[in-house]
């Protein structure tokens, strides 16, 4: 049992690794792997709050979504809605598993670049996600937490911003 705490210690407290292409550290990645865990119990109602809360904050977005002709307040009761809110909380999911394993987060980021590129999405939507994220998180998660979802969120939509800057 000594041996197994010691490694599980020694790989969620290291912060002298980064990775050479996330720069995210061992800790890092822990702290944002960890404290998602509880938003997985419900993606989807986690990811309508999540737009709604987008929405409220920077009600443009709103226009590159499916459901942009339902009206804000129509939103928390359609099922389109709710299904796309599902789609980006499982985006974000696998974003947060492959945190570990760069060269597959990269992949993943640059789909969801390219995906969103066909839609005319520009970079600074996603950096309103960031801000909306890391605000909603903030009300119940630590500095440290918080400073590694920072972190994580800038290496994840820098990817996806120089994929959206491409000319495809």
């Amino acid at each position: 049992m000594g041996v197994l705490y010691s490694t599980y210690y020694y790989y969620t407290t290291r912060t002298d690794d980064p990775d050479p292409t996330t720069t995210l550290t061992s800790r890092e990645v822990y702290l944002v792997q960890s404290s998602w865990a509880p938003m997985k119990r419900d993606l989807t109602a986690n990811g309508v709050k999540l737009l709604l809360f987008l929405f409220e904050k920077f009600p443009e977005e709103q226009q590159h979504f499916p459901f942009r002709d339902i009206p804000f307040e129509e939103l928390g009761a359609s099922k389109k809605f709710h299904a796309h809110c599902s789609n980006v909380m499982y985006s974000v999911d696998s974003i947060i598993d492959s945190l570990g394993d760069a060269e597959l987060l990269v992949n993943i980021l640059q789909k969801i670049g390219r995906n969103h590129h066909r839609n005319y999405v520009k970079p600074i939507s996603f950096w309103h996600v960031k801000e909306t994220m890391l605000e909603l998180f903030s009300t119940y998660m630590s500095q440290e937490t918080i400073a590694a979802w920072d972190k994580s969120l800038q290496v994840a939509f820098g990817v996806v911003g120089a994929e959206l800057d491409k000319k495809h």
